[in-house]
């Protein structure tokens, strides 16, 4: 019946989460047969680019990304029902495609969700490596940065569950998952969190702001100094720079993903500069 879209990066995890979402929805599908309650007669349908024949190559070049795409939702819409969990497990980057696939469910009266799974671009490059079926690691960071993040104050992107798939003890939402899908109740903001999640715009202001000084000044830096070298945050932090010139798009592609990771969750402000400082010089050190 439902529509269910994951979404992120190659290598974030999404499969490994859609396979326990199919094992909890499996259960509780079992459960409510018992009582013949709502999902009692639900089946699940799971699409992903390999079951569908979608080679990683075909999202290197626009023509074929977009067969690509033709393929993942003619799949949808021919197995979108009332009775199904209809799964779409791939990319779903681009914000129109997500769109299309939420007029399908709309055009057929079944509720959708979307679950964004979020993965840092080192760690997605370092599962790539140990991966039975790699992806070329350039498409990887060229996807990265064409990536349209969903949002939930979007109608096409809502109910929205996140999953920082970095996070040891990430859990997965199946609660507010079935109770939206299911029984059509409304999620909380930011069900799919462990951490506390914001309660103000002033946290995501200064999580902007912060990040985006520091760049400011690496960049400002390198400009005078060229590259290598130390750039003085505060008193008491710094970033050692490589020793080959960060172009500004590297930079952006960081602060982007510490956003990503963390605009969903609640820190204290005044952690947010060190612990900024101290992903920048991690990620340049892992670069090494």
């Amino acid at each position: 019946m439902p529509l269910i879209t994951f979404t992120g990066l190659p290598c974030s995890g999404k499969t490994k989460w859609a396979k326990e979402l199919i094992s909890q929805l499996e259960k509780r599908i079992q459960t409510a047969q018992e009582s013949s309650a709502p999902g009692h007669n639900y089946k699940i349908v799971y699409h992903s680019d390999e079951t569908l024949g979608v080679s990683h190559d075909s999202y290197k070049e626009s023509i074929t990304e977009k067969s690509a795409r033709g393929a993942q939702m003619s799949a949808v819409k021919r197995d979108l029902s009332r009775t199904s969990f209809v799964i779409l497990d791939s990319l779903s980057y681009i914000k129109g495609f997500r769109y299309q696939l939420f007029c399908e469910a709309k055009g057929v009266v079944t509720p959708h969700c979307v679950i964004h799974v979020v993965s840092s671009l080192d760690k997605c490059l370092e599962r790539n490596e140990t991966s039975e079926n790699k992806w070329d690691p350039e498409v990887i960071k060229q996807l990265q940065m064409r990536y349209e993040e969903p949002k939930d104050d979007t109608r096409w992107d809502s109910p929205l569950f996140v999953l920082v798939n970095d996070y040891e003890n990430e859990t997965l939402p199946v609660e507010e998952i079935w109770n939206a899908l299911v029984l059509k109740r409304a999620p909380p903001p930011n069900a799919a969190t462990l951490v506390k999640p914001t309660s103000s715009n002033d946290y995501l202001q200064q999580l902007d702001k912060v990040t985006l000084d520091v760049i400011s000044k690496c960049l400002q830096q390198q400009q005078l100094a060229g590259a290598g070298g130390q750039v003085r945050i505060s008193d008491d932090m710094s970033i050692d720079l490589p020793i080959k010139i960060v172009s500004t798009p590297q930079f952006q592609r960081i602060r982007r993903t510490f956003i990503s990771l963390n605009r969903m969750r609640h820190i204290d402000t005044d952690r947010i500069l060190p612990m900024f400082v101290d992903y920048v010089n991690s990620t340049f050190e892992n670069e090494d």
